[in-house]
Formats: structure tokens, sequence, C-alpha cells
């Protein structure tokens, strides 16, 4: 496998952060969201933005991010200019899980939807309603703008303010991506993917591929990418064909295939003061970058 510095990215400079900002990471053990950021011959964690929070975050466009403390939901909006401003949105379950629909926020636990419109101009939230029959916290969420999927112990399923639906059974679901009208889940104690075609109508579930402990999933064109733990590499399926693209060895166990601000770009692991960050980029063939162990003195 061979690893790259990310400095070799071409990404908008962001006036709050002074340099290139490929992304953000949450980091459970200092409980920070903190700014990937990237100059010529280096690329390395910046300063946190947010701290003290038990979960964080950014939207897609890395204009905003969002904490959650208890119940407590902070926005802070701004990235893109010199003075971030947080505010307030309100209560939410413990353990909520975000997913970002552009500006849309949909705050998710296994009891309840709460879904804020226009985010980066209104604290309001524009919906709420109640989850029933999802008996776990959710391993992965996401957000079309108009309904939810939740995966969880026990199954997938897709939430709206009309009801649930439950579109596969799963013992251990471990990762969520979406192509278009069709639905990708891992099975982490199964050791499988199942596509479900057409998640937001009909709605019809498939075996897609056998890959031993799957932990993370993102669509990159036509193809399918997979990391898998037990063999410790990055698997790219051909979505209409089911074979193998290509396959990229790891010379490190994946947890996670996590997207960046930059949709060709996602974290393979989690942030550490002593391990780097290794980062998919996928933008033409497979190759792993990092982003050095340590903070911005």
């Amino acid at each position: 496998m061979r690893i790259l510095s990310l400095l070799a990215l071409t990404i908008p400079a962001f006036a709050q952060l002074s340099g290139p900002t490929p992304g953000f990471v949450y980091d459970p053990s200092t409980r920070e969201l903190l700014p990937i950021r990237g100059f010529v011959g280096s690329a390395y964690l910046g300063e946190a933005l947010i701290k003290d929070a038990d979960a964080a975050a950014a939207s897609k466009d890395a204009t905003m991010a969002v904490a959650l403390r208890g119940s407590a939901v902070e926005l802070t909006r701004g990235f893109d200019s010199s003075a971030p401003v947080s505010i307030s949105l309100g209560q939410v379950e413990p353990g909520s899980v975000f997913a970002w629909s552009g500006q849309d926020l949909a705050a998710v636990s296994n009891h309840s939807v709460s879904i804020w419109r226009n985010a980066d101009k209104s604290a309001d939230v524009s919906e709420k309603f109640d989850v029933v029959g999802v008996d776990s916290a959710p391993s992965s969420v996401f957000f079309d703008g108009e309904r939810v999927l939740i995966a969880a112990k026990g199954g997938l399923y897709r939430v709206t303010k009309s009801g649930i639906v439950r579109l596969a059974e799963l013992a251990d679901p471990s990762a969520l991506a979406v192509a278009s009208r069709d639905a990708f889940v891992a099975d982490f104690a199964g050791g499988n993917v199942l596509r479900i075609t057409d998640y937001a109508g009909a709605a019809s579930a498939e075996t897609f591929a056998q890959i031993g402990e799957p932990v993370g999933l993102q669509v990159a064109r036509q193809n399918l990418l997979v990391a898998s733990a037990k063999t410790r590499s990055i698997e790219s399926i051909d979505i209409a064909t089911r074979e193998v693209a290509s396959s990229l060895a790891l010379d490190f166990q994946p947890a996670r295939m996590e997207p960046l601000a930059s949709a060709s770009l996602a974290l393979l692991n989690s942030a550490s003061k002593t391990e780097p960050l290794y980062v998919l980029d996928s933008r033409s063939d497979l190759q792993v970058l990092f982003v050095p162990a340590g903070r911005e003195q």
C-alpha cells in the first residue's frame, strides 16, 4: 500500500481556518471537532473548533457544524467567514446521531427524529416525529431531505412522519451508503453487503456482496467501495456487474469510511494523538493519504 501526504490535494481555503480544509474529524477521546488543515509541505489537525461535545458533525459544504452536549444541540455557522456564530437549536434525545442533507439537518435516535430546514438561516425545528419499532441506538443514518434511513441492530429502517418501514433484516449493521435510488448496508456479523433497490419506494433487498467484517461503505462514481477489517483492504465493486473492479491492500485495520467535505475523500480510522489519520482518496486510482499524529502548535 502506498501512503501519500494529504498536501497534494487542491481544496478551497476558508478564511476562518486560514488554509485549505478538506474536512473535519470528531475525536471522542478529547470530545473535540478538529479541522484537517493542509498546506504546501504538510497536513495536520488544527485547533479544535468545537470543544466538550458528546458528538459533532460538519455539514457537507464544511460551512457549519452541529454539536451535542447531553440533550442540548448547538449549531456553529460561518466556518467560511471571519466570524463564526454559535446558536442553540434546542433539545433532542441524548445519544442522537446527526445527518445532513444540504442545509437541512436531522437528529436521529431510535425514539425520535428532529429536522431543521435551512439550518444556515433558521434555528427552529421544522419537523419532529416519533420512531416506533427500532429497539437499539442507530449505528448509521442517512437523510435525503425527505426521509431518514436508520441502520440499527435488527435491521435497516425507512422513517418518515407517516411511519416506519423495515427494509431489511440485519444482525449487526456497520455502515450505510446511498447511490441514487438504491441503498447499501453492511452487516458486520454476517459478512455481507445488502442492496435495497428503490429504498424510497417499493424497496426490495438482496445480497450485493460477501465481504468479511465490512466496516465502511462509500459510493465512488459507478462503484461501491467497501472497507474490510478482516482482510485489511478496500474493495471497489462495480454496482452494475457486481464484479470487483480493483482492490487496495492496507497496512492497518480500517474502522470506518466516513466522507469528508470532498466527496472523494473518506476517513478510514479515528482521530488520535499518537496515530495518524488515514484518508481514502477515490478521485482516480484508490490511494491512501495521511494526516500525521498530533495537533498544530
